[in-house]
């Protein structure tokens, strides 16, 4: 195991994309629906992977007579269909024999990538099943954790016992995770206390006004006013250590394309939640311009949307060999209150829709080792197919690409258009 190797400057720009946080199970017989995708292309001939499940069975016996495919409404001539399972191309279907041979390269580099703030007791189960499972020799991987990230390309091709490798990469990723966001957890243990909870009084039980006159000596000379604006600067640090940098992001998916085969993120998010005052507080607050007007600047701030430009990054990363799939690890805190929560939902929504528009899978669970489970179901097995556009016009125009299976009651996800360039 190595810190930097061959693929060591494309993990460097996804290490950084967010600062210090660097950090699905569908109904069964559920009606055809399609993932938003779209990239770059030169139109001579399109490339379309497509995942087609019934209930969460992949569906591994379709044939080129199965699919039709559209561009712009118009229907196109499907040249050549693969099922790729893993890195082997398990069959090829052309339709004709004088057609020309497309020979997708299949070859796979994963990221494993964990933006966590406290380590989960299952991620060594996750380490386990991903080496166990997933990965095969010939495949590069690098893991990517809020403080570091590591080559593993040597144990890969070595078959080092997967035991030492899991128990290796183990100890390293909590010390990581422990390390990297040793911030974050402080600035969240300060919003504790300051909501009463983790050490100053549990509840507003027994005597209010006595448990949040010392709840509020504890930062200070006591004052609603000067509780406030302690609990707002610690909003405003938390909010400073989660902040994604989009450059980064954008820089990680350009040199993503520049890598041959396919190219798998998984990415572990830990659920994030912000302690809140409780409300008897919250009615001791002066009615007065100043403080209300921090209030409002404080709900804001809680409730504001991601400010990523997700069209930007859809385009970025949406290509028919990247696949991006976050894995929302949900941790429910216990020593706060549900009523004193706000569940923060903007990176995930964002994420979501990331997700979603490469294809990729989006889940939320408290076991991780079972997101990592549904996310290796959907990369596992595939189907690339081929057409050439009737318009070769290179106009760089968007065109709408929808991909239909004839026959039974699928789910499908496939590329759903391309920039003409």
């Amino acid at each position: 195991m190595r810190g930097r190797g061959k693929f060591g400057f494309y993990a460097v720009s996804i290490f950084f994309f967010i600062s210090s946080k660097t950090s699905l199970a569908d109904n069964p017989r559920k009606p055809q629906t399609q993932d938003s995708l779209q990239h770059y292309v030169n139109v001579i001939n399109i490339a379309v992977p497509i995942r087609v499940f019934e209930g969460d069975r992949f569906v591994d016996n379709l044939t080129l007579r199965d699919f039709d495919v559209f561009e712009d409404g118009i229907p196109q001539e499907i040249q050549a269909v693969y099922l790729i399972k893993k890195a082997n191309l398990e069959r090829e279907e052309k339709r004709s024999e004088g057609e020309t041979s497309f020979k997708p390269n299949t070859a796979r580099t994963f990221y494993l990538f964990f933006s966590m703030f406290e380590p989960d007791p299952k991620l060594p189960d996750v380490l386990a099943y991903f080496f166990q499972k997933v990965v095969i020799p010939g495949d590069h991987l690098l893991v990517i954790t809020p403080r570091a990230f590591y080559d593993l390309d040597k144990d890969i091709a070595s078959q080092k016992p997967v035991d030492l490798i899991v128990n290796d990469l183990g100890k390293k990723l909590r010390k990581d995770i422990l390390a990297g966001d040793s911030a974050y957890r402080s600035v969240l243990a300060d919003l504790k206390k300051l909501v009463g909870a983790g050490g100053i009084d549990q509840s507003l039980s027994g005597n209010p006004e006595s448990a949040m006159e010392d709840r509020t000596k504890a930062f200070g000379e006591g004052t609603i006013e000067e509780y406030l604006m302690k609990y707002h600067a610690d909003v405003d640090n938390l909010e400073q250590l989660r902040t994604i940098d989009e450059a980064k992001f954008l820089e990680f998916a350009k040199a993503l394309k520049k890598l041959p085969g396919q190219k798998i993120v998984l990415y572990f998010y830990q659920k994030e939640f912000v302690p809140i005052p409780p409300r008897q507080i919250i009615n001791k607050l002066p009615n007065n311009i100043p403080m209300q007007s921090l209030l409002s600047e404080l709900s804001s701030r809680l409730n504001a949307k991601s400010n990523l430009n997700m069209d930007r990054l859809k385009k970025a990363f949406a290509d028919p060999a990247i696949s991006v799939h976050f894995l929302y690890v949900i941790k429910n805190p216990v020593d706060v209150p549900n009523s004193q929560i706000i569940e923060r939902q903007e990176i995930f929504s964002a994420f979501d829709e990331l997700a979603k528009t490469t294809g990729g899978l989006s889940a939320r669970s408290q076991n991780p080792l079972y997101l990592l489970q549904q996310a290796a179901a959907a990369v596992e097995n595939y189907y690339l197919l081929y057409y050439s556009p009737k318009d070769k016009t290179q106009d760089g125009r968007f065109r709408q690409v929808r991909v239909e299976v004839k026959t039974g009651n699928y789910r499908i996800s496939h590329l759903a258009g391309y920039i003409a360039n």
